[in-house]
C-alpha cells in the first residue's frame, strides 16, 4: 500500500491532498441509460486511491502503481490519435472539457494504486476520471464544480479522446458515492439523487465468471441498436418517449426489438420500486426487484449469455447462486453482460457458505464482497 513516504520518494516534497475514488456497480437498470431511462448504481470500496499536490507548473504527472508514469502538458489540449485508449488520453480530454467550459486547470503531481481487480466490471477507467476531474475541482476551483459536471467532463475524455462510445452512468456511479437514483430522461439534465443503503444484513458479492469480452462488441451494440429501432417503429426517437403499450401495438417489430423493448420498461420499474424499498427500507421489495432485472435479462434483454454457450457464462453462475441462495437473497448481470461478472445480494448468515461454495467454482480471488461508499470522488486535505 502506498502512503505519504511512497509520494515523497517519487516527487520529493511531501503530499497536500489524499484523494481516492470508488467504483461502481450496477443494483438495477441495465441497458437502460441510452434510451433515457432511469438506474440505480452504487459507488462502491474497490477503489483507486492515492495522493496529491499541486506543484506549481502547467504538467500534471501521473504516476500509478504497477504502469508505467506519464505526464500531460496542459498547455497543449489537443486531440492526439496516438494516445487513444490510453490513462494519458483519459487527462487530456478532462482537461480540454474544463478549458472549454471555463474551469481553471493547472500541474500537479499525483500518485495512486488500485485495489480494483482485473474481471470486476466496477469501471476502473471511470473512477479514475472521476479522480482527476475531482483533484483539478479542488486543487483549482475551490471545489465548486458540480458532481454532474465532473461526471460530464469524465464521460467527454472517454469518449472523445479515449475512442470509447459511453453514457454518463459510470461516471456518475464512481463520482457521487452512496446508491445513485439516475433519471436519464433530459440527458442536458440528467437528475440524480443519493440514497444511503440501508440494509446491514445484506452484503453485495461480484462474481466474476472469468469470460472473456472479446469478440462481442456486435452483441452489445444490438441492444440499444433494437430499442431505438422499436421506438422509431412507434414514433419516436427514444423508448422513454413511448409506453410499452403503443410499441407493442406496433406493426413490424422484430421479436428482439419486442423483448428488449419489454425488458426497458419494465426495468424502469422496478428501478422505482428498488428505489422506494430503500428509502422505506422494505428489504423483501428490494430483492424481488433485483430478481426481477435478472428474470428480465435472461427472458427478454436476451443478455446472460452468448446463445448456446451457457457453460461459463453469467447465467449459469447466475443459476448457480440462487441454488446456493434458496430464495434468500438476490443476483443479476453486472454490466453489459454476454460473459463478465454478476452482482448478487447475500444475507450476511450465509455469506461464508455462499462465498465459499462459489469460489468452488469461480476461485476465490474472483469471489468478492463489495460494500456500498458513502464518499465517491473524494479528497482530504493533509
Amino acid at each position: 500500500m502506498i502512503n505519504t513516504k511512497s509520494f515523497e520518494e517519487v516527487y520529493v516534497n511531501r503530499p497536500t491532498h489524499y484523494v481516492e475514488c470508488g467504483g461502481r456497480f450496477e443494483i438495477i437498470g441495465n441497458h437502460t441509460d441510452h434510451n433515457h431511462g432511469l438506474c440505480l448504481a452504487a459507488t462502491c470500496d474497490l477503489k483507486i486511491y492515492g495522493y496529491a499536490e499541486k506543484n506549481n507548473s502547467n504538467v500534471i504527472n501521473v504516476t500509478s502503481v504497477g504502469y508505467r508514469p506519464f505526464y500531460v502538458n496542459t498547455h497543449y489540449l489537443a486531440k492526439n490519435e496516438k494516445e487513444k485508449s490510453s490513462s494519458l488520453a483519459l487527462v487530456r480530454g478532462i482537461c480540454d472539457y474544463f478549458v472549454k467550459h471555463g474551469y481553471k486547470i493547472g500541474g500537479f503531481d499525483l500518485l495512486i494504486e488500485s485495489t480494483i481487480y482485473a474481471g470486476a466490471g466496477v469501471s476502473s477507467s471511470a473512477a479514475f476520471e472521476s479522480l482527476i476531474a475531482k483533484t483539478l475541482s479542488v486543487l483549482f476551483n475551490d471545489d465548486k464544480i458540480a458532481k454532474i459536471e465532473l461526471a460530464k467532463a469524465g464521460q467527454y475524455a472517454e469518449v472523445e479522446y479515449f475512442g470509447k462510445k459511453c453514457g454518463l452512468l459510470d461516471q456518475i456511479g464512481t463520482g457521487y458515492g452512496n446508491v445513485s437514483c439516475i433519471d436519464f430522461e433530459d440527458m442536458s439534465n440528467v437528475q440524480v439523487s443519493e440514497i444511503a443503503f440501508p440494509f446491514d444484513d445484506l452484503k453485495f458479492v461480484i462474481v466474476n465468471t472469468g469470460g472473456s469480452h472479446a469478440g462481442l462488441d456486435s452483441l452489445y451494440s444490438a441492444i440499444p441498436q433494437d430499442m431505438w429501432n422499436a421506438s422509431k417503429k412507434a414514433g419516436v426517437n427514444f423508448l422513454r418517449e413511448t409506453t410499452l403499450e403503443k410499441v407493442l401495438a406496433t406493426e413490424g417489430l422484430t421479436e428482439y426489438e419486442k423483448n428488449r423493448a419489454i425488458h426497458f420498461f419494465g426495468e424502469n420499474e422496478r428501478v422505482l420500486k428498488a428505489k422506494e424499498a430503500l428509502l422505506t427500507k422494505d428489504k423483501n421489495e428490494f430483492l424481488e426487484a433485483v430478481n426481477g432485472s435478472r428474470y428480465s435479462s435472461t427472458n427478454f434483454l436476451k443478455n446472460m449469455m452468448v446463445e448456446n454457450h451457457y457453460k461459463g457464462s453469467p447465467l449459469e453462475a447466475a443459476d448457480l447462486a440462487m441454488e446456493i441462495l434458496e430464495g434468500k437473497g438476490a443476483c443479476k448481470i453486472n454490466g453489459g453482460g454476454f460473459a463478465g461478472s454478476i452482482i448478487c445480494v447475500v444475507p450476511t448468515d450465509i455469506i461464508d457458505n455462499f462465498i465459499e461454495k462459489m469460489a468452488e467454482k469461480y476461485s476465490k480471488e474472483n469471489v468478492r464482497v463489495v460494500t456500498v461508499n458513502p464518499l465517491g470522488a473524494y479528497i482530504k486535505t493533509l
